[in-house]
């Protein structure tokens, strides 16, 4: 069986499982016995078998609609479910994005992650096959979230599906992977678990690990990290798990508003807006998944900038500092020097030793704003 064919038998062998979970559901709703959880599933899980009409490219660039049949790698309809899918073409893609959600996703709120998928694959362009992996059991609320624990068990497995993804994939294919909030750690440790894509997108990060402060101290060559801040993203601002990526000296700091135009109206704020429709946000994470750096738009803005209110001050900043305080009674951190970089190391999951280095900075690509 060639690996198209396994590819299609595993698709096929998911929608199965969909197929007998939505029938026991249905079953349990007509005697009368299904909670409303169950109910609420039944919803889900017919969602997920219903194909999809969604607006793509052609190759002469004219946007269609098309039916999206779905095509779910893994799917777990019990519990918190899980689900990973794939749009487009993986095996005859030239470039592929992994779509990594952050907090508060479960099997329930898919269909959300499964779209901004969809503006990912629409935003790149022909060629292009976006997969939303859900492999994980994402925090379900602040007090879940203030812990790594979900992103330290999900790394290594993600690593390991980011190898599958290199074998299925076309040999000239480029593999990128996009996270957002939450899902930037989950990212991040599968790097550091040996996932290597050829760039890393991070979105609206609370952190990575308390010393990691750039891109070298987890990210190895050939990977290149991009990164995005909007102005007013509170979950950045916090540095609850780390500094913010979008700090990093040897990270691309993508403009999340047009830099261009003044006045951007789709200009992008908060912490949920990085991939809005027509948004220089989106347009950027896009040149990244298709490899057009060299029209990537940058920024330099301060999060003091990014919330001053009146009299230079600044609710961006006197975020920070509470929430810097509060992490350190949550992870009852006594010290308040920064160790060697030996421990720096450790702490992100690496040994000195194994740390990359990458010099690459801004350099070139895209236009400063």
């Amino acid at each position: 069986m060639t690996e198209s064919d396994q590819l299609a038998e595993r698709f096929r062998a998911n929608h199965a499982v969909l197929v007998a979970a939505r029938d026991r559901l249905q079953a349990a709703a007509d005697a009368g016995t299904a909670s409303d959880d169950q109910l609420k599933r039944l919803d889900t899980v017919k969602e997920l078998l219903t194909p999809v009409t969604v607006t793509d490219v052609d190759a002469e660039g004219n946007v269609i609609e098309v039916e999206r049949p779905r095509q779910f790698y893994l799917v777990d309809p019990e519990g918190q479910g899980r689900a990973v899918e794939v749009l487009g073409d993986l095996q005859a893609a030239k470039n592929i994005a992994v779509l990594v959600p952050g907090m508060g996703n479960s099997l329930d709120t898919f269909r959300g992650q499964s779209d901004r998928g969809d503006l990912i694959k629409q935003e790149a362009g022909p060629g292009t096959a976006v997969v939303v992996w859900l492999d994980y059991d994402s925090p379900q609320g602040l007090v879940q979230a203030a812990s790594k624990d979900a992103a330290i068990e999900a790394g290594p497995r993600l690593a390991e599906f980011m190898n599958e993804v290199d074998e299925l994939k076309a040999d000239d294919a480029d593999v990128t992977l996009v996270a957002h909030s939450y899902g930037t750690e989950v990212a991040a440790q599968a790097v550091m678990a040996g996932a290597r894509p050829k760039r890393l997108v991070m979105t609206g990060s609370p952190g990575i690990a308390k010393y990691v402060d750039e891109a070298a101290d987890f990210v190895q060559p050939p990977t290149r990290l991009y990164t995005e801040r909007a102005p007013g993203d509170y979950v950045s601002y916090t540095e609850w798990h780390g500094p913010d990526p979008a700090n990093f000296s040897d990270a691309v700091r993508m403009a999340t508003s047009d830099p261009r135009v003044d006045d951007d109206p789709v200009s992008v704020h908060w912490h949920n807006e990085y991939y809005r429709p027509n948004s220089e946000s989106l347009r950027n994470i896009g040149r990244v998944v298709r490899g057009d750096l060299m029209h990537i738009t940058t920024t330099n803005t301060s999060r003091s900038a990014e919330t001053k209110l009146f009299l230079g001050t600044s609710w961006g900043g006197a975020l920070n500092a509470v929430a810097g305080a509060a992490s350190k009674v949550y992870d009852g951190v006594g010290a308040l020097t920064k160790p060697s970089k030996e421990s720096a190391g450790a702490a992100a999951g690496q040994t000195a030793a194994g740390r990359p280095t990458n010099g690459a900075g801004r350099g070139s690509e895209g236009r400063q704003r």
